[in-house]
């Protein structure tokens, strides 16, 4: 059974995407994956009503059973960034931050650098969708804590980011076909390609984007991805950081040496690199004891009280282990946000050294209660020389 060939590709409303459905279920011998501009088209599709809930149900499930392509997963990711307001490419974020995985039992520490960041001058976005895994922990249903606004549209994001830094919004609300896509993968039970390419979207073109993954392999599909979208000029000159998250979320595991990979596409030759993150806590054990119960009060307790360990209201909320840990998640995750914020910046030295690193996230996370001038830039020759 001949394999059907690329397809002459045409507008949104004059295309029969039947022949997507087609080419995917054409038998074993018959069916193929999709191109990046099929992928592209159908996403597009679904987003204008010309697919219907059925053909992309069958289409997710087809590459799903088969094994989604970095190709169709790029596609997917351009399609998507079509479907978006524009208004949201124009906040001048410098940070895209995606959260979807949510926790198991712990509270996301990330927050706590991102709040560090946003009151230092780094503009954050953040995006998730808390409803694709509820039985999770995530960013949203622990924002509050933090005074960190969701907003829903570009308009309100922007006055938001102008007063505080930082803003969380839902992933339906930046592209609302992703809300019909979790209704999908809730309907079949099944996972699909959907959720690997919401984390890529970038929606406000921020020149430093974050990825993170759980299972084996995934990281090279960000990978693949990346490039294409850069090749493709999809996304704007920035670099994009990789890398294994706590529980898969967008945090790092200060239980492990994290790698993280780095895809510079600031020039127009697409480079990738690698940076470790060494372990904080060898051989530690009991932390994750009892912190399923932990209320979300714990990250402000943790953002304002000095001495922590020596703090009762927060020694009535957690152990201290459990507090180390949280500290050591903290310190992990602003170690590897300060190195790529300064790897993209002009000051960038290449011998920056661990020990400096973490000289500088604890000097950072020192400041967290102290008004700072906003216009300084978050890593400068200045600081390095500091430390």
């Amino acid at each position: 059974m001949p394999k059907i060939g690329e397809l002459a590709l045409t507008s949104v409303a004059e295309f029969d995407f039947r022949l997507l459905i087609k080419a995917l279920g054409k038998g074993e011998k018959g069916s193929r994956s999709l191109t990046y501009a099929e992928a592209s088209l159908l996403i597009q599709g679904f987003a204008q009503a010309k697919v219907t809930p059925v053909q992309m149900a069958s289409a997710m499930m087809l590459m799903r059973v088969r094994g989604e392509t970095v190709a169709e997963v790029a596609g997917v990711v351009a399609g998507l960034r079509h479907t978006i307001d524009m208004r949201w490419s124009q906040l001048n974020v410098e940070i895209d931050w995606p959260v979807y995985a949510g926790k198991r039992e712990q509270l996301p520490w990330l927050l706590l650098v991102a709040k560090l960041l946003a009151n230092h001058g780094v503009r954050v976005l953040l995006h998730g969708d808390s409803q694709a895994l509820p039985h999770r922990r995530h960013v949203e249903s622990c924002i509050d804590s933090l005074d960190i606004v969701r907003c829903k549209d570009p308009l309100t994001a922007k006055s938001e980011l102008d007063r505080s830094g930082i803003v969380y919004v839902r992933a339906g609300d930046i592209a609302p076909v992703l809300d019909e896509c979790r209704q999908l993968h809730q309907e079949l039970g099944l996972r699909s390609l959907i959720q690997t390419a919401v984390r890529c979207i970038n929606p406000a073109n921020a020149p430093l984007s974050l990825r993170s993954y759980f299972h084996p392999g995934i990281d090279k599909i960000h990978q693949g991805v990346s490039q294409i979208l850069f090749e493709q000029h999809s996304y704007q000159p920035g670099v994009i950081a990789i890398f294994k998250g706590l529980q898969g979320e967008t945090e790092l595991n200060p239980r492990v040496e994290t790698s993280i990979s780095i895809i510079n596409g600031l020039q127009s030759d697409i480079a990738m690199s690698n940076v470790d993150i060494a372990t904080f806590l060898t051989a530690f054990s009991g932390a994750k004891v009892g912190q399923a119960e932990l209320s979300s009060q714990a990250l402000a307790l943790l953002w304002r009280e000095t001495a922590p360990f020596d703090s009762k209201a927060m020694k009535a909320l957690m152990s201290c282990s459990m507090i180390e840990q949280a500290l050591s998640s903290v310190q992990a995750t602003l170690m590897a946000i300060l190195y790529l914020l300064h790897y993209k910046s002009e000051d960038y030295i290449s011998d920056l050294t661990a020990e400096q690193l973490k000289k500088l996230s604890l000097q950072y996370w020192s400041t967290r209660l102290i008004v700072t001038d906003k216009t300084d830039s978050m890593v400068n020759k200045e600081w390095l020389c500091a430390v």
